[in-house]
């Protein structure tokens, strides 16, 4: 553990803090696009809540289990797995022809995103000092409602102009970049853990 702010513990710090945004952002992507698809594919509004709450439900269902194969193994690649699973699900959801489909990408973004929160505050609360602690675990934390925010708007604007599909396509592909930067920068951090180990 550092004892205050490396250089390296302040780049890793800011790939996080991006990550949590993207994060947040193909969560929430899909809310201003509703319209759109209800109107292509004639969907209920029960279907709609259906693709919004699916990620949800993904995290919910996930969080506890891939957070402890992210403490036992090794969060560094835990995180960029997940970065990449969620973005790749994303950019996935661009090419779903039928709802089903759609659904499908977007429980597997879920599933990418469920313990991205607890294993990137673990990783934060060891890259730094306990008097820094709390503040830079609420920086990281609150990018998420930034993500949220950008996800909604930028989805909007992406897909008035270049359709839906693009919107997918915008959200997930900054994400694989992030999870690639985040890998070569954070790795070592730790050491990798087996799953037999405590």
């Amino acid at each position: 553990r550092t004892s205050g702010v490396t250089n390296r513990g302040a780049g890793v710090f800011a790939i996080l803090v991006t990550l949590m945004i993207a994060n947040h952002l193909d969560r929430q992507v899909v809310v201003s696009i509703l319209p759109l698809l209800k109107s292509q594919w004639a969907l209920s509004d029960v279907q709609l809540g259906g693709i919004v709450s699916i990620v949800s439900i993904s995290v919910a269902i996930g969080v506890v289990p891939l957070s402890i194969v992210a403490d036992r193994w090794s969060r560094v690649h835990g995180i960029a797995l997940m970065a990449l699973i969620w973005s790749l699900a994303t950019v996935a959801c661009a090419i779903a022809t039928s709802y089903p489909q759609l659904l499908l990408a977007r429980a597997v973004v879920g599933v990418g995103e469920a313990a991205f929160g607890t294993a990137g505050a673990a990783l934060v609360a060891g890259l730094f000092a306990s008097r820094l602690r709390s503040t830079m675990l609420g920086a990281f934390l609150g990018a998420a409602v930034l993500g949220a925010v950008v996800g909604v708007v930028a989805g909007g604007v992406v897909a008035e102009r270049w359709g839906w599909q693009a919107a997918f396509v915008a959200a997930g592909l900054p994400g694989l970049l992030l999870a690639l930067l985040f890998w070569v920068f954070a790795r070592g951090l730790e050491p990798a853990r087996s799953l037999a180990r405590n």
